[in-house]
């Protein structure tokens, strides 16, 4: 399930990036306007890539793991937040203003998205050996700076921190499949 999530997530943000509230509203309108079957397209991706990457988590044991729950809840939580916003802007007709007020909505919703990829990615590594454990906080990293430097305009990791994470779910999913999913002795992993 975590191949799925990776995959689909990334089709669907290679769709169309849309607008930050860094734009003017008459902006973010026209952009709306001119692409809203692409937004709607890639936001039911995203809704799609949500329900892979919950199947993901129950996989890692987050049935069993209040922190990877936790951590999963809020991930979902965020993404959809992240989802509502532009869905809202390709259907309606809110004028400038409200365009430029439902991005700004939007922004947050993905500085919030961000700090929860960093939990989750931390809670989805704990148990894992020290190199897998390594590279969830590393990941946690990059995303926690992306929700901090974002505000001020730095957008370096705008790219890299979400590639982190998906390659972060990639090689947890590997490690599913091949039986490696929890700590192991070093001669092992």
């Amino acid at each position: 399930m975590g191949v799925a999530f990776v995959v689909t997530l990334f089709v669907g943000a290679a769709m169309v990036s849309v607008p930050t509230a860094t734009q003017g509203g008459r902006q973010i309108q026209a952009f709306y306007a001119a692409h809203a079957t692409v937004i709607l397209i890639q936001q039911v991706l995203g809704i799609v890539a949500l329900g892979f990457l919950l199947a993901f988590a129950i996989a890692l044991g987050a049935r069993q793991r209040r922190v990877l729950l936790a951590g999963t809840v809020l991930l979902a939580v965020t993404e959809l937040a992240t989802n509502i916003p532009p869905a809202i802007l390709s259907l309606t007709n809110l004028g400038p203003d409200g365009a430029h007020v439902l991005t700004e909505l939007e922004d947050l919703a993905d500085g919030a998205l961000s700090i929860s990829i960093a939990v989750f990615s931390v809670a989805a590594t704990i148990d894992q050996v020290g190199w897998v454990r390594a590279a969830g906080w590393l990941v946690a990293a990059l995303s926690l700076l992306r929700a901090v430097m974002t505000p001020f305009g730095v957008r370096a990791l705008d790219v890299l921190a979400p590639i982190a994470f998906l390659a972060l779910v990639l090689i947890l999913s590997v490690r599913l499949l091949m039986g490696r999913s929890t700590r192991m002795s070093t001669g092992a992993a």
